[in-house]
């Protein structure tokens, strides 16, 4: 049985990838900061700190003594400060987005691709801010802009090995929490998270072996 990495297991984009690949006959291995009680026989949860090296090795090790080696990584882990220009951002938030979001990465991905036996898949989340930059969002587009380079220094690393990587770039993702402030005229214009999840999993099936280094927007209608 194949199985999944699977990083910010519990959040909404999580929650929805880690159902696709149940449903399709995979095992999966979450982690998070926190549990969120969801069970099956194929899932195991590991509580952990994403931006803490040691952390993460040693969970994706008692993950695979558990399941098994990664077949495929799904990378989810990321967040925002609140938006301020370059001028008045504190060195602290542009480190935390920098933690949060690249360096979570760079350890799920490094430590993946060590316990990855032949052929594997790694897939970021990236933003569409990292692509096309705008005022106030300064840090969360240089961090997220490294999570899209990483990526595609990773898929050239992995060629050699049997490993491909891509990064999956949405606008707004449809979650209950972004409804909040969402207007009635916006919300269906973004992108589900089931939307996404579909395409993690074509991405680590036989049928995307082909793709690697890609970049791939999922605006929807925005």
């Amino acid at each position: 049985m194949a199985v999944l990495f699977l990083t910010g297991s519990t959040g909404a984009l999580g929650s929805a990838i880690r159902k696709t690949y149940l449903d399709n006959g995979w095992s999966v291995a979450g982690f998070s900061h926190e549990d969120d009680g969801f069970t099956d026989e194929n899932y195991r949860f590991w509580a952990v700190d994403a931006t803490n090296e040691s952390s993460i090795e040693q969970a994706f090790s008692d993950a695979v003594q558990q399941l098994g080696s990664p077949r495929a990584l799904v990378a989810t882990i990321g967040g925002v400060k609140p938006w301020k220009s370059v001028s008045e951002m504190p060195i602290e938030d542009f480190r935390f987005l920098f933690e949060l979001n690249l360096a979570s990465f760079f350890i799920a991905s490094k430590q993946a691709t060590r316990l990855m036996k032949e052929d594997g898949t790694i897939i970021s989340i990236g933003a569409e801010p990292a692509l096309s930059p705008s005022a106030k969002k300064g840090g969360y587009v240089a961090a997220k802009a490294g999570v899209i380079a990483l990526t595609r220094v990773i898929a050239e690393e992995g060629k050699a090995m049997g490993i491909t990587a891509n990064c999956i770039v949405p606008t707004t993702i449809h979650t209950k929490a972004n409804e909040e402030w969402g207007t009635p005229e916006e919300i269906p214009k973004w992108t589900k998270t089931e939307d996404i999840a579909a395409m993690c999993f074509f991405l680590s099936s036989e049928a995307g072996k082909a793709v690697n280094g890609a970049v791939i927007r999922m605006p929807n209608r925005m």
